[in-house]
C-alpha cells in the first residue's frame, strides 16, 4: 500500500506543477487587445454634469422619500 500512496502523491504533486506552469504561461500571452474593464459599460455611471444643478433646480428640488424600516412592519423586505 505504501508504494501506491507514494506514487499517487508524486503524481498529484507533478500534476499541480504542470497546471501552475500552464497558468503562468497562459497569463503571459499578449493578445494585443487592451485589457477589459472590471465592470461592463452598462454598469458604470457617467460623471455628473455640474451645469445641471442651476439655482432654480436647487431651489425647486423635492426631497427624496425616506426609506421604510423593514423592522417596523410596513416596509418591504428583501428575501434572505
Amino acid at each position: 500500500m505504501r508504494p501506491l500512496t507514494a506514487a499517487l502523491l508524486t503524481a498529484a504533486i507533478a500534476a499541480t506543477g504542470i497546471v501552475a506552469a500552464l497558468a503562468v504561461a497562459a497569463r503571459g500571452q499578449d493578445t494585443g487587445d487592451p485589457p477589459a474593464p472590471d465592470t461592463a459599460r452598462s454598469q458604470r455611471a457617467d460623471p455628473p454634469d455640474p451645469s445641471y444643478w442651476t439655482p432654480e433646480r436647487v431651489r425647486d428640488v423635492r426631497p427624496a422619500p425616506m426609506p421604510t424600516d423593514p423592522r417596523a412592519g410596513g416596509g418591504r423586505q428583501s428575501p434572505p
